[in-house]
């Protein structure tokens, strides 16, 4: 099968990138042609298709100059891309694919890539990585709350909070573009949407979706990669330092705890902010990494007593999660979004109410308390990683969806 592969950015960025990267390798591995479709950006991987990418623009830079010439450059450019649209038909003209795989593409390859592909009659499948179809700011968050007000189809909402970044510019382009999929009819448009997590599904109904459209198919790990190994004095955060992560109310149930010593893998905006908070409670045993990656994210992983995962937003299906079970690891994570669908409490983890420090600061004494407990949770994750995502089950129902929409055999 010849699949046209479509995402923003072609390297390693991101839980979209990465899987996008991922699923890329695994469908080669069985005899498939995947062509990728991108933006073009200095960090990209080499391709012999580069020629048919889109030219790089730099959206954060033109919103912050708000003057009318930018304005327009933004919606001329964010909302429908003539420039994507021309090569993308290009491209399928060249490469005649069976379907196109759609990953994020808002904002820069947009949905004007739609129309060369249904114009041949090409299916197009699309995994949804965050919330974006239904809510312009694609998190569900407005400020430091979370917000549903844009449900069903009120996009008005994102331009009256200011959700996107704060900014009334950036809250305007993403409105325009949210009503501009509902003016083309995009849930029609699309063959299959694939959700990784029932959470999301759930949230396209509410948002209009058709159901019969919304499949549900959890993203994947490469269980090999992935070793179960001793534990060593440490437990784990591993992500963006951001405000929806939930890192305040993490270093807050540190301090009270008074015990542990937790590593924080990542790097973010509020990185100087949570150092400052960890000197102001005097919360000792932390530790900031800084970015780590590959085998040697992979080997403080497996030296981890667990995870933690303190989100006050709504997760899809967080790799950390995938990759701490696929480690034989268990959670600790906020009862929020998709994680209740991976942390079983109790059972592989143990889950906190979103936000609560004192509920946080019980599961961390329970689980450096046990480490007999630990052990088994950590198995049981292992069990869950090795059944609901792993490659070969994952590779089979993406498989299905593919001769779903193009038929067998193809």
């Amino acid at each position: 099968m010849r699949i046209v592969m479509v995402q923003t950015f072609y390297y390693y960025r991101g839980g979209d990138s990465t899987y996008m990267l991922n699923l890329t390798k695994l469908l080669e591995e069985q005899g498939h042609e995947v062509i990728p479709f991108a933006m073009e950006h200095p960090l990209n991987l080499p391709s012999p298709y580069s020629r048919y990418f889109v030219s790089e623009i730099d959206f954060p830079s033109l919103l912050s100059e708000f003057s009318p010439r930018a304005v327009a450059t933004v919606l001329g450019r964010s909302i429908y891309c003539r420039e994507a649209r021309a090569k993308m038909d290009t491209l399928i003209e060249e490469v005649k694919p069976d379907l196109a795989h759609f990953h994020n593409i808002h904002g820069h390859l947009t949905t004007s890539i739609i129309q060369p592909l249904t114009r041949r009659d090409i299916p197009i499948v699309w995994t949804l990585h965050d919330f974006g179809l239904v809510c312009p700011n694609a998190s569900f968050l407005s400020g430091e709350e979370i917000c549903e007000r844009c449900l069903p189809n009120r996009f008005y909402q994102a331009v009256l909070q200011r959700c996107k970044k704060g900014s009334a510019a950036a809250s305007l382009v993403a409105m325009l573009s949210a009503y501009y999929d509902r003016l083309i009819r995009l849930p029609r448009r699309i063959a299959r949407f694939i959700t990784p997590s029932n959470f999301l599904r759930t949230k396209m109904i509410e948002g209009g979706f058709p159901e019969d459209r919304l499949v549900w198919i959890p993203n994947f790990v490469d269980l090999e990669d992935f070793r179960p190994a001793g534990e060593e004095d440490y437990f784990l955060y591993i992500g963006r330092l951001l405000y929806e992560k939930g890192l305040d109310i993490l270093i807050r149930a540190v301090s009270k705890l008074g015990r542990g010593r937790l590593l924080i893998v990542g790097e973010g905006p509020r990185e100087a902010e949570l150092k400052e908070l960890a000197r102001q409670t005097a919360a000792e045993g932390i530790e900031f990494l800084g970015y780590r990656g590959g085998d040697e994210l992979r080997r403080i992983l497996s030296g981890a007593q667990f995870v933690v995962l303190p989100s006050r937003w709504y997760e899809n299906l967080p790799f950390a999660v995938m990759e701490a079970f696929a480690s034989g690891k268990p959670v600790v994570a906020s009862r929020v979004g998709g994680i209740p669908e991976m942390v079983e409490d109790g059972i592989n983890g143990y889950l906190f109410p979103i936000g609560d420090v004192d509920a946080l600061s019980v599961c961390l004494g329970r689980m450096l308390a046990d480490p007999g407990k630990r052990s088994e949770m950590g198995r049981r994750g292992r069990e869950k990683a090795g059944s609901l995502y792993n490659r070969r089950e994952h590779y089979r129902r993406i498989i299905d969806v593919y001769e779903a929409v193009t038929g067998p055999g193809t």
